[in-house]
């Protein structure tokens, strides 16, 4: 019958290590009521679990030691730091199905805060060695008297019968005494082992503090040479003005290996929450993106054509309207706003909706010469000077002709409006890779316009973000550049210094089968 109950507390993994545990696991919730029980801890206190889990822990407890253990547990979890804590271990006594008590030695972590905080428990039932140490007083107080022999016999019966593996050492630190369980731990006989320093087992030594009952975590060495992990208790008495060093050693390798498995866990639940969310935000973006979409599908045909309208009157007006007329210029305020409406309701079209894909074959470089051409007067009344730098041979590629020019003029347009006093403005054609060594085009686009801060990098190509003051930007452009160049199977990049001026980097792929049967609609 399995010992751990609550499979929800750990994974099937963990479960079976704390399942195989020597030492008893006990785990209480903040209402002290027991949530997990171990086959060590059924057989150290002679409960099953079903017996015990759900019921309150000082059914674990000897009766006079209930009320301060209980103002203890709720200091404990109620402790400011929510870190898991480890190391706090302390002397009690347990009280068996039966009403016999024992003594344990208990080491005591918590997990969680508040209502959810657990506390668990490491029970070792210490009663050999207790009845270690007392046979060791019992021989030190018989020594000069008739039944020293007979007590010498009982404490090697305890020693060689102890699962702790026991290590006695002469005042030069050389094994005198190398019980079986340290046969096992050591992977050493006894024989090999008598005379032996320390050293060979510890290689740091004794501890700092030769002279502790409290257990310390130290680093063993197999005969094999392996490490292992090890719990050390140690005593230091006389015997006939010679000193003398008792060391009790535990291997911990499963404890441990229990520890490592349940902070994986715990990294494992807030990368779990973290990706949940991420997926939340993003959700709940795509619903904002999608209602956007069937806003603009509806409304672009009944704006469409009012503007159309407008701006065929206004055009026919200023056509009648003389230069000098000082009514001319509200005119020309009139058409560019209508203008500028328009483009809004076309790049809201765009972003909401994919349209048809027209593959064709197209030569980049002439693709953005003639982009320059259209905005050409845009950037001369700017005073922005435009440096083409084209790598001779640039193969053509297979993509939407209408598409790209799309991206070419909202990155040619965002260059402009970044120097609103002047600049250089350079497009760049030459060949490059994607990853996977994919054989490429790539276009750069570069400013010397005031740059973008580091910290909004990274949000540009977010819809309806935008760097522009107020009213000069609808925040769509680079991200319907970003879905063009995904459709295509490329890459947009961003490189920008402050006060230097911003690259931005579009890498299309060479490959034929780059075509409208493999372009996604987003």
């Amino acid at each position: 019958m399995r010992a751990v109950v609550l499979a929800r507390i750990c994974p099937d993994q963990l479960a079976e290590i704390i399942e195989i545990a020597e030492d008893g696991i006990v785990t209480v919730d903040a209402r002290q009521e027991i949530v997990l029980f171990n086959r060590g801890a059924a057989k150290t206190f002679g409960y099953t679990p079903e017996e015990v889990v759900g019921k309150p822990l000082e059914l674990l407890l000897p009766e006079r030691f209930r009320p301060p253990h209980r103002g203890q547990v709720e200091g404990f979890a109620a402790a400011a730091s929510a870190a898991r804590l480890m190391g706090e271990r302390r002397e009690v006594y347990g009280r068996r199905k039966d009403g016999t008590e024992f003594p344990a030695e208990v080491s005591i972590s918590k997990f969680g805060t508040g209502p959810a905080v657990l506390i668990t428990a490491i029970v070792r039932d210490v009663t050999e060695r207790k009845r270690f140490e007392a046979a060791q007083r019992e021989l030190e107080h018989l020594r000069a008297n008739a039944e020293l022999a007979n007590t010498r016999a009982k404490l090697d019966a305890v020693i060689r019968s102890a699962q702790d593996a026991i290590v006695i050492l002469d005042a030069d630190l050389r094994t005198t005494l190398f019980n079986p369980a340290a046969e096992q731990v050591f992977g050493c006989t006894a024989e090999r082992a008598a005379g032996a320093h320390v050293a060979q087992f510890l290689p740091d030594g004794l501890p700092s503090d030769a002279v502790s009952p409290v257990p310390r975590e130290a680093a063993g060495r197999r005969a094999d040479g392996r490490t292992v992990p090890l719990e050390i208790s140690s005593s230091r008495t006389e015997v006939g003005g010679e000193a003398v060093h008792t060391l009790i050693l535990r291997d911990v390798t499963e404890r441990k290996r229990a520890e490592q498995e349940l902070r994986e866990t715990a990294k494992q639940r807030e990368q779990a929450l973290a990706e949940l969310r991420a997926t939340t935000q993003q959700l709940w973006q795509a619903a904002r993106l999608a209602g956007v979409g069937e806003l603009a599908a509806s409304i672009a045909h009944e704006l469409n054509n009012p503007l159309g309208t407008v701006s065929l009157r206004v055009e026919g007006v200023l056509a009648k309207t003389p230069p000098d007329d000082p009514r001319r210029r509200a005119l020309e305020v009139i058409d560019q706003e209508v203008e500028r409406m328009a483009g809004l309701v076309a790049n809201l079209l765009q972003f909401s909706r994919a349209g048809r894909e027209q593959v064709s074959t197209v030569d980049v470089c002439e693709e953005v010469t003639k982009t320059i051409e259209l905005v050409a007067h845009h950037l001369r009344k700017r005073q922005i000077r435009v440096e083409s730098e084209f790598a001779t041979g640039v193969p053509v590629i297979h993509a939407d002709r209408q598409q790209l020019r799309q991206v070419f003029l909202n990155l040619f347009t965002n260059a402009a409006d970044a120097m609103p006093r002047g600049g250089r403005l350079v497009p760049r054609v030459r060949t490059g890779e994607l990853q996977g060594a994919v054989p490429a085009i790539v276009i750069e686009i570069a400013d010397t316009g005031g740059g973008i801060p580091a910290d909004l990098l990274s949000r540009v190509f977010e819809p309806f973000f935008t760097t522009k003051e107020e009213g000069k930007g609808t925040g769509l452009g680079l991200a319907i550049c970003k879905r063009i160049v995904d459709q295509h199977h490329g890459r947009l990049e961003i490189e920008s210094t402050v006060g230097t001026g911003t690259t931005v980097r579009v890498t299309l792929p060479l490959r034929p089968e780059t075509n409208v049967k493999n372009l996604r609609h987003a």
